[in-house]
């Protein structure tokens, strides 16, 4: 359940105020929530409780349509999943970089991180923990190419 929020507010749309609702989404091509906003924000500018320069940036925010997902197509779902399981390849090597000290192992897979190095982070993160002990660099372990976030050199 929920909890109470000091700025929520529940509309109950008589069918009317329900149709009108729906015909400017359509139209504007808006979700639910900003073609509320968008109608409220209009009703209380032309009421006069609203000051113009927070409607014209309130209008402008709540007017941005849907944005329109391009479907991938076969050939970018097949990359796509070729780089999910290569990262999650590269997450393993990372566990196990320190218990497998066999050099052929370790070199197996620095040349498999120098063919993805510039597809998958994680392949960049086994050439940096490879190269550790030269640059001092701190390697961080990356589970999916959304948790990614940029770093600075260490």
């Amino acid at each position: 359940m929920a909890g109470f929020r000091e700025h929520g507010l529940m509309l109950y749309l008589c069918p009317e105020l329900q149709i009108a609702h729906v015909k400017l989404q359509a139209t504007k091509e808006l979700g639910r929530s900003y073609a509320g906003l968008l109608a409220f924000t209009e009703g209380l500018y032309k009421l006069g409780f609203l000051e113009k320069p927070d409607y014209e940036m309130l209008c402008k925010k709540y007017s941005q349509g849907l944005s329109k997902e391009q479907p991938l197509t076969i050939k970018q779902l097949q990359t796509k999943k070729e780089k999910d399981k290569m990262t999650k390849k590269f997450s393993m090597v990372l566990d196990q970089w320190s218990l497998h000290p066999d050099k052929n192992w370790r070199d197996r897979w620095i040349r498999e991180a120098e063919v993805w190095k510039d597809k998958v982070p994680n392949a960049e993160l086994v050439l940096a923990l490879a190269n550790e002990d030269n640059k001092g660099n701190v390697v961080r372990r990356v589970d999916s190419m959304e948790s990614l976030k940029s770093e600075g050199d260490g």
